[in-house]
């Protein structure tokens, strides 16, 4: 089972390899075959995860809002191709909803192009 806890602040090393690694696992999920298509998110087969996410119900809310997000333009990406306006406004909500993540948490979005 992957835990993502958003109530603890400390940031070192081994946290945002952690961290970076919870976060492509829930995409791959989101994803599944397309994931090769975007990134080498399929490092193992399986097909279901089991996760858990704790922390201030706005953290909480905030982090789900920027993985929608950041799913909504890789999805966008694939379907549409880097250059479309869909995915260039795509591409805006997700920046738009991992820094407002970012500002609620202090916690750094593990996803950058």
């Amino acid at each position: 089972m992957i835990t993502i806890d958003l109530t603890s602040k400390v940031l070192n090393e081994s946290w945002l390899k952690m961290w970076g690694f919870w976060n492509k696992k829930l995409l791959k999920y989101i994803y599944d075959k397309d994931a090769t298509m975007v990134a080498n998110l399929n490092e193992d087969e399986e097909q279901q995860i089991k996760f858990s996410i704790k922390g201030e119900y706005a953290d909480v809310q905030a982090y789900a809002l920027a993985l929608r997000r950041e799913a909504e333009y890789l999805r966008s990406y694939v379907d549409e191709g880097k250059g479309s306006p869909k995915t260039l406004e795509a591409k805006e909500m997700a920046n738009t909803a991992s820094s407002a993540f970012t500002k609620r948490t202090g916690l750094p979005w593990p996803f950058k192009d």
